[in-house]
């Protein structure tokens, strides 16, 4: 008996093994190392980019683990709001703005999926104005601020995604500002209603591993969106038999591991703070 559990117990350790292998080092080559096939649920899949939207609620894990002080309900209704907000409604947005990843979804899909969950994002974001409103003793300051994020977060949320002032807020910079530096300094802010240089030097380098995810990404996904590379041809006439998967590999495998970095970092100090 034991030896059967043995065994069973290396076959579930060698296939999981072989999972991350293949997620660190890449596989069939798709518009995004995470994309799926499969109709409506594959492309829903797909859109909603989980791995990077892992990393904007990783911001938001580490902004209310670095806080004075934490409670459970602002920090679960802060992570539910992004969720909604940026994970789903933002993708959507930018699916029905350019479509990237597949026809499947109708435009009525994807507008529900766009306005439903941001709809949902902003009561949350108002219930919370008003919870900090009455927590400051009617002081309007607290919740102005968090008013501030928030209004700053939609108009990203449409900027970003809709190409506002022909793409000038389209860029690395406004991506990291929107998606690390503005849902870890919300979250730190909702819970400690302050803020410090400290934290927004922290919050800057947040905003630099976002600027790290999106550079790598953006340079993976265009040359897995051309055609498959046989070759690379240098000034002195020296030919290298190359494929795109293997030119790919190593910065995809950086990507994942800043994704992987991220979230386990957004997850260990939490637990830190609940357990240490």
């Amino acid at each position: 008996m034991r030896s059967l559990l043995f065994m069973l117990n290396c076959g579930r350790t060698a296939r999981f093994v072989m999972i991350m292998d293949r997620w660190v080092h890449g596989g069939i080559l798709e518009g995004a190392w995470y994309a799926r096939h499969g109709g409506k649920l594959g492309e829903l899949y797909t859109i909603l980019h989980l791995p990077y939207t892992s990393m904007v609620l990783s911001y938001v894990l580490i902004g209310a683990s670095l806080s004075p002080s934490l409670f459970a309900d602002r920090l679960t209704y802060t992570l539910i709001a992004y969720f909604l907000g940026l994970g789903i409604s933002a993708h959507a947005l930018n699916e029905l703005n350019a479509r990237h990843w597949g026809a499947a979804l109708t435009k009525i899909d994807l507008e529900i999926a766009f306005f439903l969950p941001l709809l949902g994002a902003l009561l949350i974001g108002s219930y919370g104005v008003n919870v900090i409103y009455k927590l400051s003793y009617e002081n309007l300051l607290p919740p102005s601020i968090l008013v501030l994020f928030i209004v700053l977060e939609t108009f990203f949320l449409f900027a970003y995604n809709l190409n506002f002032a022909n793409g000038k807020f389209h860029n690395d910079l406004a991506f990291a500002f929107a998606w690390a530096f503005l849902p870890f300094l919300t979250s730190y802010y909702v819970h400690a209603l302050s803020l410090t240089v400290g934290v927004l030097f922290i919050g800057l380098a947040m905003a630099a591993t976002a600027m790290i995810e999106i550079n790598l990404s953006r340079w993976c996904k265009n040359f897995r969106r051309k055609a498959n590379l046989k070759e690379m041809k240098f000034e002195d006439g020296s030919i290298v038999p190359i494929s795109t998967l293997v030119l790919i590999r190593n910065p995809e495998k950086a990507l994942k591991l800043v994704v992987l970095m991220v979230d386990l970092f957004g997850i260990g100090l939490l637990l830190a703070r609940l357990l240490g």
